[in-house]
């Protein structure tokens, strides 16, 4: 079925990990990843201003711990929907929305 062949198709890709392992791989990413985020704010910030007024609603695919959501922040009428295959990113996802003055739903 499409269905099967579809899991096996994502499982060859984003092989199943265990919990600890997606738990840990989330705290690298918000912990280790600030010097590389820092190096390319600039460049964010001008790719991202080119969405200002373009959208309602932007759908994040891959968001990780959300280092992007503090500049869709600054665009009050845009409802950010973000989407990640591992859980254990959600918490750090919230956390980086509020630090941006976003409200989590």
């Amino acid at each position: 079925s499409n269905a099967s062949r579809s899991k096996d198709v994502s499982e060859t890709f984003h092989a199943q990990r265990p919990d600890w392992y997606k738990e840990l791989f989330a705290w690298f990413l918000s912990t280790g990843m600030r010097s590389y985020e820092a190096e390319i704010a600039d460049y964010k910030r001008k790719l991202f201003d080119n969405l200002t007024g373009k959208a309602e609603t932007l759908l994040e695919i891959g968001v990780g711990t959300g280092p992007n959501l503090k500049y869709y922040a600054g665009n009050e009428n845009v409802c950010v929907l973000g989407m990640d295959p591992n859980h254990k990113m959600e918490k750090y996802a919230w956390a980086s929305a509020r630090e941006a003055g976003m409200t989590p739903e």
